[in-house]
């Protein structure tokens, strides 16, 4: 199956989620309404640019940006509450996106190795601990598991006879309906760290946590020394011996810990020792986790995304050439003009075109039946073939053809097309354009949009939206800079891609050669790759011959418009 190009998938998932996606520059950034990617290249390039667009569509929609997120601990783990939360409400409302964010935090962890604690910040293995056991529980992300269990004896020894309570409030992680919520979340968390922090013995002294307590209560200083758990387990297993290095488990550890034979900090070595955290480290953790100083930033699945498509990005300016991840144009709004003086003779071109329109989807749509020799129906006008024995007297037929095409048009406003008088090139293409518009909008089942294109590289101007009514007044409109029709055409392109019709045809009109001829010839390919049939209209010029040399016509005044299109649209309209 071929890969589908970014820029379509940048275009369907913002329309999906309602918001803006541009790709553009060289950095990956989310602002309000808009989210901003670079063209990149690489194995995972795209998983990562879908992940990242989904990740921030969700800020986007759910996320209250009012609530403050600090640059430190509190902030770090209001963030991964957060995150868990908008990403379990996007794949409520778009069931495809839990699967793709659990897929994304798979090639997070497996291939680009992140969420992994900084041993200069101890805390950050509290906050793995956290991320780790929600986004398992809530979102089923079960490639953090090594995380949760290489971090969770810190955990235990750091929150001590807390932890159960920790595990009680993460539990209230799926069912968060706020970003204040969150944050109430976040507080009391913060509380229960802080009075764990409080409970910490004092320098020389230590007391047992739930991961170094045997079920009578025995106590294993903060060295993890080996002889005191040995006799913890002989007392609360029975007398079982560890035997070859074999794991020895504490019997007061809770079911479902999550620490397993291949979790570093709870097995033992080829020396009999336990990998144990020491007092010290703890301590630590959390002294940085309440000193309001910044961590390190972990776990903020954006910015790491971010971070990797920078890493990934290639060249952002438009080429067309290499069309497998093209920069689509954007569109702008184009100003109101002040119409058509001579509107009353335009309609009587639009009604003779669309009279011969209409006539034409007409004909294509007509059954058609036909005589059979095998059939359940006798056709009476026939019968009389048996006295030749001719068995060919059964009606058969044909099936209706429906019409259900989508028709972009594209029309240039360059420089060279002057202005909108009916004597100028701009004035017979506008008008032409009009015609066309108002000729297909009354068809059933034919749905068109209309942009203008000037010397812009990476912009178009709409005019009329699909199954919107034509207002001649968007089209008066007066030329001005290059003619740039390949980036115009690759704008179609998304527009049409997008589109369920069954027939999708795009019309250009233009006055003379493109200023981007390898942008333009790499778009039309595109095009016809994707089932779309592009057509050309010359105004007064052959130049269009060049890219469309059997679907092209070239029409010197309005009068020789109707004609050349019915011409090129004959058998096109009709699926």
């Amino acid at each position: 199956m071929k890969t589908r190009p970014l820029a379509l998938i940048a275009k369907v998932l913002g329309r999906k989620y309602d918001v803006t996606v541009t790709i553009a520059g060289q950095v990956a950034c989310t602002s309000g309404k808009e989210i901003t990617i670079p063209v990149v290249s690489g194995h995972h390039a795209e998983a990562l640019a879908h992940g990242y667009i989904d990740h921030e569509a969700a800020h986007v929609r759910y996320t209250d940006f009012s609530v403050r997120l600090t640059n430190d601990f509190a902030g770090d783990l209001l963030n991964i509450l957060e995150d868990v939360r908008i990403e379990l409400a996007i794949g409520q409302e778009y069931p495809g996106c839990i699967a793709n964010l659990r897929e994304l935090t798979r090639l997070l962890v497996d291939q680009e190795g992140v969420f992994r604690p900084d041993p200069s910040h101890p805390s950050q293995s509290i906050l793995a601990w956290i991320m780790a056991v929600i986004y398992m529980a809530v979102l089923g992300h079960d490639s953090l598991r090594q995380t949760r269990d290489s971090a969770e004896p810190l955990v235990r020894q750091a929150l001590g006879r807390n932890f159960d309570q920790a595990l009680l409030l993460l539990d209230r992680a799926g069912a968060l309906t706020s970003t204040r919520e969150a944050a109430a979340l976040r507080d009391e968390l913060m509380k229960l760290i802080r009075d764990s922090a409080n409970q910490q013995p004092k320098n020389g002294q230590s007391r047992p946590s739930q991961s170094q307590s045997g079920s009578h209560g025995e106590k294993i200083d903060g060295t993890g020394s080996e002889h005191s758990r040995q006799q913890n387990e002989t007392g609360s297993n029975g007398g079982r011996q560890a035997q070859n290095g074999d794991k020895q488990q504490n019997s007061s550890q809770p079911a479902g810990s999550g620490q397993d034979k291949s979790s570093g900090h709870s097995s033992q070595g080829q020396s009999g020792t336990t990998d144990l955290p020491s007092q010290e480290s703890v301590r630590q953790a959390l002294a940085e986790a309440l000193s309001g100083k910044s961590v390190g930033s972990f776990g903020n699945v954006g910015e790491k995304l971010a971070e990797l498509l920078c890493q990934n990005a290639t060249e952002s300016s438009f080429n067309g050439t290499a069309a497998a991840a093209p920069r689509l144009p954007t569109a702008r709004p184009l100003n109101q003009t002040g119409g058509y003086d001579d509107l009353s003779a335009l309609r009587v071109h639009t009604a003779a075109l669309r009279a011969r329109l209409q006539g034409l989807v007409q004909a294509s749509k007509q059954k058609r039946s036909t005589p059979v020799s095998v059939g359940h129906r006798l056709d009476s006008r026939v019968l009389t073939r048996l006295r030749i024995c001719d068995t060919r007297v059964f009606t058969r037929k044909e099936e209706k053809r429906a019409v259900n095409t989508a028709v972009c048009m594209l029309l240039d406003s360059s420089g060279s097309m002057g202005n909108t008088t009916v004597l100028n090139k701009m004035g017979i293409a506008s008008r032409a354009c009009f015609v066309a518009a108002e000729s297909l909008y009354s068809i059933p089942g034919v749905r068109t949009a209309i942009a203008t294109f000037k010397g812009h590289d990476n912009h178009v101007f709409p005019m009329v939206g699909f199954g919107e009514k034509p207002d001649h007044s968007r089209f008066n409109i007066t030329g001005s800079g290059g003619t740039r029709l390949g980036h115009a055409l690759w704008w179609a392109w998304g527009e049409l891609c997008l589109r369920r019709e069954t027939r999708k045809i795009c019309i250009a009109f233009s006055d003379g050669d493109t200023g981007d001829g390898p942008v333009t010839q790499a778009a039309i390919k595109r095009m016809r790759e994707a089932g779309i049939e592009v057509i050309g209209i010359g105004i007064q010029d052959n130049s269009i011959k060049q890219y469309l040399p059997d679907n092209h016509r070239i029409i010197k005044n309005l009068d020789q418009f109707t004609p050349a299109l019915l011409e090129l649209l004959r058998e096109k309209l009709v699926a």
